[in-house]
């Protein structure tokens, strides 16, 4: 029974296998499965400048979302698209999250590989709000241990170090993400995470977007660090790793840091002029990690205590790094009927005047209704644990055709 089981599910992945962004510029997409071009009706076709009407202008304060949860309960896939397609939402950073890796092991994003079928709505809608604006990140560990370890990533042997940051970097490439925060939750040395920072710049250039995700106290003198290393010392390290991080979303939430007043805000400005910083660490290189409902962690702020923490940071420094939300799929006032309602509050109080606007055709929302399909199938399976899951009647939660406007 189970060789029987395991043939099915193999013949099911082939076919369904995700779709592989192969290019760096996502206006120049190849997609690909399994090494073989797509037919139409699979790959996106998209036309060089005219997705997009407006192009968000500047990147601060920043509006970063984490995405974690794919799907829903049912295994059905959480469309991202209303962040660019709802009203009033200008939002400058999606990170993707969380990739982990484990000794022996192969890169997976949360439980599965980023490869599984179940990601395909992922993969295609990150494409649509590349179009839109958006920066693409993905994020690389969290509260799950391994990833950061002296038999992973900070491995003294370059050759097991090379081995496990393949994986990172092959996903990076074949996703075309733009950046990767950095979330070390686990001890890890000074040097390892700064090979890790210089490694990614030297590989993926310039343009390439690194950030870390310090719990708020870290950044304090004598503050709780989950991390290891310090990251004041990484700031001012000889090697020049701490000038490569465009900026931290810090953690100001379950008991690391609190956003309902902006005085550890300040306390971090202040520690780290008196540790002679040197200008490196300035009001907008700080973006102030929030829970986007009280359900996911402890210390949730409201939207209104915290609107009047950033006018007091914005009086005092002229402006701050931005605001980062964690997650996406149950953000309040909204829930998970219409998570994108929190991004719209945090562009009412960060950006009001940098709203994008998306063109969706026809073509674009079937191709997107097909790839959701294949998504929810892939991911039913193991919620109903069904190798038949039947694509012909599965019906998006999200209406694509809605949202067409070209």
């Amino acid at each position: 029974m189970r060789s029987t089981i395991f043939r099915a599910a193999t013949a099911l992945m082939a076919i369904l296998t995700p779709i592989i962004v192969t290019a760096a510029n996502p206006l120049q997409i190849r997609t690909h499965i399994n090494g073989h071009t797509l037919s139409p009706r699979a790959t996106f076709a998209y036309g060089q400048g005219n997705t997009t009407d407006v192009i968000i202008r500047t990147e601060i304060p920043r509006l970063i979302i984490y995405f974690q949860t794919t799907h829903d309960e049912s295994g059905k896939p959480i469309s991202m698209l209303p962040l660019v397609t709802e009203k009033n939402i200008a939002l400058t950073h999606l990170i993707v999250c969380s990739l982990h890796i484990q000794k022996d092991g192969n890169i997976t994003l949360n439980d599965h590989q980023p490869t599984d079928p179940r990601y395909g709505t992922l993969w295609q809608e990150t494409q649509i709000l590349g179009y839109a604006g958006v920066k693409i990140m993905g994020m690389i560990g969290g509260a799950a241990a391994g990833s950061f370890t002296p038999d992973t990533l900070d491995s003294a042997n370059e050759t097991v170090f090379n081995r496990y940051y393949g994986q990172l970097h092959e996903t990076i490439k074949r996703y075309g993400l733009q950046g990767l925060d950095i979330d070390v939750e686990q001890p890890m040395s000074q040097g390892g995470i700064e090979r890790l920072i210089l490694r990614l710049r030297a590989d993926f250039g310039k343009d390439f977007i690194i950030t870390l995700a310090p719990v708020a106290s870290a950044l304090t003198m004598g503050g709780w660090n989950l991390s290891g290393f310090d990251y004041r010392k990484l700031m001012l390290a000889p090697s020049g790793a701490g000038k490569e991080v465009a900026f931290y979303n810090c953690q100001f939430y379950s008991g690391f840091g609190d956003a309902g007043n902006p005085n550890q805000f300040h306390q971090i400005i202040t520690d780290n002029a008196q540790r002679d910083m040197r200008g490196a660490l300035s009001p907008t290189k700080i973006v102030i990690g929030q829970l986007t409902n009280p359900n996911n962690g402890g210390g949730f702020v409201t939207a209104g205590t915290l609107a009047n923490s950033i006018k007091t940071l914005r009086d005092v420094y002229g402006q701050i790094g931005g605001v980062a939300g964690w997650e996406y799929f149950n953000g309040q006032p909204g829930g998970v009927e219409e998570p994108w309602k929190w991004a719209q509050t945090m562009t009412a109080i960060l950006r009001p005047n940098q709203v994008p606007k998306l063109k969706l055709t026809v073509e674009m929302a079937v191709k997107l209704k097909d790839v959701w399909k294949e998504s929810a199938a892939a991911g039913m399976r193991q919620v109903v644990g069904n190798v038949k899951v039947q694509l012909e009647g599965l019906e998006p939660t999200v209406d694509y055709m809605a949202m067409v406007n070209a």
